[in-house]
């Protein structure tokens, strides 16, 4: 994970992974920059990360825009369902997003509810410094 008070690459991946433990219905996970960029992925081999990126920066400013025109700073979560699965998308600190893909038949809802505690792990890593779960269980734990 993160190492030396700062936060690489693979400490994200590291986390991303731990999400994709934790909810076994998780296909992909990434985290967005504010720019779209894709900081850190959990990929199967043969996937384009920059058209992923891309296709995830275009869901995450829609959701963005919409939130702000609807009279909001930024958007919490979007759900989008399509045959083949799902797109959830958790807003981070600094207009960053935490992606997650799923197979149709997702619970859904447990996903956000993993999503959401990640989401504490990823802003407190890149926040701060501190190394992932130093102070909490991680998102490794589900709290009951």
């Amino acid at each position: 994970m993160a190492e030396g008070g700062t936060t690489s690459t693979g400490g994200l991946e590291g986390l991303l992974e731990n999400l994709r433990a934790l909810s076994g219905e998780v296909t992909t996970a990434a985290v967005l920059s504010a720019g779209g960029d894709l900081e850190a992925a959990t990929l199967p081999p043969g996937v384009d990360r920059e058209r992923y990126a891309a296709m995830l920066a275009a869901l995450a400013g829609i959701a963005r825009r919409t939130a702000r025109e609807n009279g909001g700073s930024g958007f919490a979560e979007a759900r989008i369902r399509a045959e083949e699965g799902h797109v959830l998308l958790v807003g981070l600190e600094g207009d960053r997003t935490l992606a997650a893909t799923t197979e149709p038949d997702a619970r859904v809802g447990l996903v956000l509810y993993d999503m959401r505690n990640a989401r504490k792990e990823l802003e407190q890593t890149s926040g701060n410094g501190a190394p992932a779960g130093s102070e909490t269980g991680g998102p490794g734990e589900r709290k009951q």
